[in-house]
């Protein structure tokens, strides 16, 4: 009898291991959290929120749940915190925000997102403890920015009061506005300004990417980086903007603590009822809430069992599922750089010098900042052979078409604002001045060859030999 005990329980605890993310539960969270209309933070409803999420997280099996007041400015907030213990040392945050925009009952803006993070607790409490503790957390005034307080308040709070504990946090995983039929669940790795570094950007390193893509493949999940169709536009357009706000995963990139947000609104596919009244249930999908789940958790497990890396290499680049660190990045601008320089090299002459230049001045960039250089200025086309009327054209036009099908998309969903706006104005500026410049040094080029082939019409019409010798 012990020994078909002991069976029977391995296969509950089994089972239990693989019990899918329950995107119904989901839903009615994002429900009943949206059924309390607007609630931004500071506001009554915005406690009641809490309220709501702190005893949800008690019926998940969390033991230790606690509600953590805080106040900027003279307005106060409330975090949510619950802790499941680890066998082992480290830390792993997970958390969305329960505030909303003050004129959406927030039921996707996150309402989902919360009813997600509620949903995995209860799926990872059921099971034997995981190899770090997990933090789920739920913050209020992410959406702060509407008492002119800029944003992320509550979660800013909850990183001040980890104090020298904050050490121990491997990561941070926030789930942003989530449960959209229409979308696909993406990782978003934003180049934050970082205010230790001016000038230099604050992203998600390339390991805690490569940890969430693989626990989701794991789960059988899907999750993709930064957007489902144009990944390979989005992974450089951020690295090349920096942005002062965003979500929650900032609070914590500018602390020092590796994160990242997911969501799965992008910007070929992105909410139309963002901040708007229309951000209720109605618009929601279960079958959304428990794929953003299963990805979420994943991911989660994955980076709950990672070994402890704190280096904060902001250059790598998703393909396929994977992700290739920086040293792969420079091996393919040298590679990028051959084809010019042997172009060049069989050419001799100006035309070597000029190959050699360019790829000079292609090294440099791609050193500092690989992959802007790699994939939105387009220089390989510079150093690849081809003319330098038509490599100036190229490398004129790359960036330009790359926005014109940003802006399409955006376009095609009705997505008109909000942050990406602004940025896109910008990157539209820049490729105006490309425009401007690069066709000025294709026709300086072009000139160049006019005037080298002049002697050689005069001496065709005198009938003597190109090489300018008589007879």
């Amino acid at each position: 009898m012990i020994p078909l005990a002991g069976l029977l329980l391995a296969a509950a605890t089994a089972g239990a291991a693989v019990a899918p993310v329950d995107g119904n539960a989901a839903l009615r969270h994002a429900s009943a959290l949206a059924s309390l209309g607007p609630h931004p933070w500071g506001s009554p409803r915005a406690r009641a929120a809490a309220a709501y999420v702190a005893a949800q997280l008690r019926g998940a099996g969390l033991s230790e749940v606690r509600q953590e007041d805080f106040e900027v400015k003279g307005v106060r907030g409330v975090n949510v915190v619950a802790i499941l213990k680890g066998a082992g040392p480290g830390i792993v945050v997970v958390g969305a925000h329960h505030d909303t925009a003050p004129d959406a009952p927030g039921a996707y803006d996150d309402g989902g997102g919360v009813g997600v993070m509620i949903e995995v607790a209860r799926v990872m409490a059921r099971r034997p403890p995981p190899p770090r503790t997990i933090v789920f957390a739920s913050w209020d005034g992410e959406e702060a920015w509407s008492t002119g307080m800029g944003t992320t308040t509550g979660s800013r709070a909850y990183v001040r009061s980890l104090g020298p504990q904050a050490r121990e946090v491997v990561a941070a995983f926030v789930v942003e506005m989530s449960g959209w039929s229409g979308g696909t669940p993406v990782l978003h790795p934003v180049a934050y300004a970082d205010p230790l570094r001016p000038g230099r950007p604050v992203i998600a390193p390339g390991w805690l990417v490569a940890s969430a893509l693989s626990g989701a493949r794991g789960a059988g999940a899907g999750l993709g980086v930064g957007d489902p169709w144009l990944s390979w536009l989005y992974q450089p357009a951020v690295r090349t903007f920096r942005v002062n706000h965003y979500g929650d995963d900032l609070s914590f990139l500018q602390a020092g603590v590796p994160a990242v947000f997911a969501s799965d609104s992008s910007l070929s596919a992105f909410y139309p009822w963002y901040h708007k009244p229309g951000d209720t249930a109605d618009h929601l999908d279960a079958a959304a809430l428990g794929r953003m789940g299963e990805a979420v958790r994943g991911a989660v497990d994955e980076v709950a069992r990672a070994p402890v890396r704190r280096d904060t290499d902001a250059d790598w680049f998703s393909a396929l599922g994977y992700v290739a660190p920086r040293s792969i990045l420079l091996l393919a601008g040298v590679a990028a750089l051959l084809p010019g320089l042997l172009h060049g090299w069989g050419s001799g002459g100006r035309r070597l010098t000029a190959r050699a230049a360019l790829s000079a001045v292609f090294a440099v960039l791609v050193w500092e900042d690989p992959l802007p250089a790699l994939w939105i200025l387009g220089l390989p086309v510079l150093v690849s052979g081809l003319s330098p009327r038509r490599s100036a054209w190229g490398l004129a036009l790359l960036p330009a078409a790359g926005l014109v099908a940003i802006g399409a998309a955006a376009w095609a969903r009705g997505f008109s604002h909000g942050t990406w706006l602004p940025l896109w104005y910008r990157g539209a500026l820049v490729a105006a001045l490309l425009l401007s410049a690069f066709p000025a040094v294709a026709a300086a080029s072009g000139g160049m060859r006019k005037k080298s082939a002049r002697p050689a019409a005069r001496l065709a019409r005198r009938g003597l030999p190109r090489t300018g010798v008589a007879s």
